[in-house]
Order: C-alpha cells, then sequence, then structure tokens
C-alpha cells in the first residue's frame, strides 16, 4: 500500500526531490532493494538537489554502494556476478562514460579557450577547477567499478583510453590496459 502512495506522488510530484530520497528510504529499509535505492539516488541526484539533500543522497549512495561491493565480494568467492551486481556494474559503467565526456568537453572548452588571441584567465582556472573535479570524479566511478569487477575488459578499455587521450598519463594509462 505504502509502494502504491509512492508511486502516485512520484507521478504527481516527479520533480520533487525530498519525496525521491524519502522513496529510496523505503526501497532500501522496508523494501530491502539495495539496487532500486540506489538507482533511485542516482535519479535524484540527477535533479540538482540542494546541497544538504546532496550529502544525504552521497552519503547513501556510498553505504549502499559499498554494501554491494562487500556484498560481491563475498559472493566473489564462490561464483561470478549475479545479475543485480550486473546491472550496478552497467550503471556504474554508463556513469563514468558519462563523466569521462564531461571531462573531455571540459578539456576541448579549457584549450579554445586558451588558443583565442586573448584568453580570459579567470575562465581559464574555472575551466581548471571543473577539469581536476571531473577526472577525480572519474577515478572515483573507477575505483567503484574494480570493487564490483575488477577483470571487465570494456571497463579497462575505457579508463585506460581516458588516461591516454583525456589526461594525457600514458603509463598509467598502457598499465591498464595490458591488465
Amino acid at each position: 500500500m505504502v509502494y502504491q502512495i509512492y508511486m502516485q506522488g512520484l507521478k504527481k510530484f516527479s520533480g520533487n526531490t525530498t519525496l525521491r530520497i524519502a522513496y529510496a528510504f523505503f526501497l532500501l529499509d522496508k523494501m530491502h532493494s539495495k539496487q532500486q535505492a540506489l538507482q533511485e539516488l542516482i535519479d535524484v541526484e540527477q535533479k540538482n538537489p540542494p546541497l544538504d539533500e546532496q550529502f544525504i543522497i552521497y552519503r547513501y549512495k556510498k553505504i549502499i554502494e559499498d554494501d554491494i561491493a562487500e556484498a560481491q565480494q563475498n559472493e566473489q568467492k564462490g561464483g561470478g556476478l549475479d545479475v543485480v551486481n550486473e546491472l550496478s556494474f552497467q550503471n556504474l559503467l554508463r556513469m563514468c562514460q558519462a563523466y569521462i565526456e564531461g571531462a573531455a568537453l571540459l578539456h576541448l572548452e579549457f584549450w579554445s579557450q586558451l588558443s583565442e588571441d586573448q584568453p580570459d584567465l579567470a575562465k581559464l582556472a574555472d575551466i581548471g577547477n571543473k577539469i581536476t573535479l571531473a577526472i577525480k570524479v572519474v577515478e572515483d566511478q573507477w575505483q567503484k567499478l574494480m570493487k564490483i569487477n575488477p577483470n571487465n575488459t570494456k571497463a579497462m578499455r575505457l579508463f585506460g583510453e581516458f588516461l591516454i587521450e583525456i589526461v594525457h598519463d600514458r603509463e598509467r594509462g598502457e598499465e591498464v590496459l595490458e591488465k
């Protein structure tokens, strides 16, 4: 019944981030569905919630991802990825690809600003800070991917190419590609 109420509320107030976070908690605590709760938190994060809600989302995403990774490590001792972990891995891989694309676009913007006759130094500094944060986010996503499935060639190729082509860290990129 509560599930139905949440679904109706989400249809009516789809942009309400507080409601979506409450629904994620409901999924996690009452429905015992970590994967659905994680997906809901990821969806809410895309709606640019206020800072306090961003913190809640970040913290609970981290808790759920750590729980999933720990469960998966325990399971790997006895076998391969289950369906839930595979879905989680695919979702994280898509997010990582999106973050890599964002980092690439920031690099392009930086170099286009720098190629102007009189580049705006404040804008260059701002873009440089965004690039640093984007690279950090990609590396965090990479670590999460490796916790779930450290032997995925597609993910390794994606990250290796990112390091070589965008970050220009050829040594580390080739090291990742050799694995």
